[in-house]
């Protein structure tokens, strides 16, 4: 899956307020949470560490294939309804061809 800048900041947003889509989900475990591992071992993440951290989480639970977006738009499809312009399909384009120059 390519994740652009919007897709990350959409992510971020929704793990902060604790949400993905309708879903709640779980936060991820705390890093120190192994209180019995030496000193030696232990290492404290930053901020922004801790973030992708939380971010990567949220991404694992989701499934790389929505089947109930891919049943309704086969369902549109299959009955006509659905159109895309090709406005829309350049605009596309445009804009991953943006994203995957920015990593």
């Amino acid at each position: 899956m390519k994740i652009s800048l919007d897709e990350y900041s959409r992510v971020l947003q929704l793990s902060r307020m604790g949400r993905v889509g309708a879903a709640v989900v779980s936060a991820p475990p705390p890093v120190d949470a192994q209180r019995d591992v030496p000193p030696a071992a232990v290492v404290e993440l930053s901020p922004r560490a801790q973030e992708i951290r939380q971010i990567k989480f949220i991404l694992d639970d989701i499934p790389e294939v929505r089947e109930e977006m891919v049943q309704e738009l086969r369902q549109k499809i299959e009955s006509g309804e659905y159109h895309v312009s090709s406005a829309e399909i350049a605009d596309l384009i445009v804009r991953r061809t943006v994203a995957d120059n920015v990593r």
